[in-house]
């Protein structure tokens, strides 16, 4: 049975790296305002690197450079050198202080609270460092089932299911595809994430035709910039969820998927 899919009344809610129309990216930070707005079993879609030193950590980009007050790399970088980063105050003055997050110290929280983490795989050429290292991870934690790994590369996706069998895989995906489902059974996952301006064409369905979970990611302000045009965006989420498409909905903004599954009634 696949793990990942869901009835409307029990459809998971995300945050895209933790709440960050709240909070500083993929901060513990960002993480807790998630769990605020959705509770148990919300899932915070985060970015896995990895340091100098092979520290996992959290962190979208390459650089340092956009999200913390350092420069450089953050490969190249150890993890003492950007533990000493600020990661919070060029998002609000009240998060002056964040850290970019070790992922044990994210999973740690994820146990205590309920949160899941969707781990995008970021780190494309060092599968035999990282992967036993994360295998390492997740049995001294005994968190597999915090955990869901998702990525653009589905060779990658498929090798880590390999070796992590028992945490759930997820294909990202930025344009149709003419049998997504094939391609997800080919990469052994059980989700795939469709694009929100895609949603419509019908994956979905054929997706659950063969067992497989659909999600979506509903970006910040996306609704309000077509709402000018007279497209509801959030009017066609809802239906979704009624109609049982939705496995997981994830959003920049916790409280607004939050509040558009509560819409759906269900």
């Amino acid at each position: 049975m696949n793990p990942l899919r869901m009835t409307p009344a029990d459809m998971r809610l995300g945050g895209h790296r933790g709440h960050s129309a709240g909070a500083p990216e993929n901060t513990l930070a960002a993480f807790r305002k998630a769990f605020e707005f959705a509770g148990k079993d919300v899932t915070c879609e985060t970015d896995l690197g990895i340091t100098a030193d092979g520290e996992l950590i959290l962190m979208h980009d390459k650089t340092v450079d956009r999200t913390t007050n350092g420069l450089g790399i953050a490969q190249d970088m150890t993890y003492s050198e950007i533990a000493k980063l600020d990661a919070g105050r060029w998002f609000g003055a009240e998060f002056a202080g964040e850290q970019v997050p070790l992922l044990r110290d994210a999973l740690k929280l994820a146990q205590e609270l309920g949160i899941i983490y969707q781990l995008e795989l970021k780190i494309y050429d060092r599968n035999d460092v990282f992967f036993p290292k994360l295998r390492a991870l997740i049995d001294e934690l005994g968190c597999a089932d915090r955990l869901q790994f998702s990525s653009f590369d589905y060779v990658q996706l498929k090798a880590v299911k390999k070796a992590i069998p028992e945490v759930p895989t997820v294909g990202l995906m930025h344009s149709r595809l003419i049998d997504p489902a094939a391609l997800a059974l080919q990469a052994d996952l059980d989700a795939m994430n469709i694009e929100i301006y895609h949603f419509e064409s019908g994956e979905a369905r054929q997706l659950h035709e063969e067992g497989l979970a659909a999600f979506c990611y509903l970006p910040a302000r996306y609704h309000e910039k077509l709402m000018q045009y007279g497209v509801d965006v959030e009017s066609k989420i809802v239906q979704w969820v009624r109609d049982g498409q939705l496995d997981q909905l994830l959003g920049d903004d916790v409280a607004q998927v939050a509040r558009l599954k509560k819409a759906a009634n269900v």
